[in-house]
């Protein structure tokens, strides 16, 4: 399955109320969009956290990933222990 952005500590997620999609945050500077969606807005919010990957790094620029985390991923310990779970992000949201 492999580890996504939701397992970060440098990362946060909310539920917005009235659609029920999530946004994302990153405190190292990275923008989580959706990269599937490419519209503004629109691409900031996702069903499934682990749809927000990093677009933009810290410079603004395009971040050319090879996976879903950047290279400054560091899993918090309870994203290791809950890996390969089956609906491990709702219990860190």
């Amino acid at each position: 399955m492999g580890f996504h952005c939701t397992d970060c500590i440098f990362a946060s997620f909310a539920r917005n109320k009235k659609t029920g999609k999530f946004r994302g945050a990153c405190s190292r500077g990275f923008t989580l969009t959706d990269p599937h969606v490419h519209t503004s807005p629109g691409n900031h919010f996702a069903e499934d956290p682990r749809s927000l990957v990093p677009t933009i790094d810290p410079f603004g620029e395009e971040y050319l990933r090879t996976s879903n985390v950047c290279d400054r991923f560091h899993p918090s310990e309870d994203a290791q222990a809950r890996e390969g779970r089956h609906g491990w992000w709702h219990a860190h949201l």
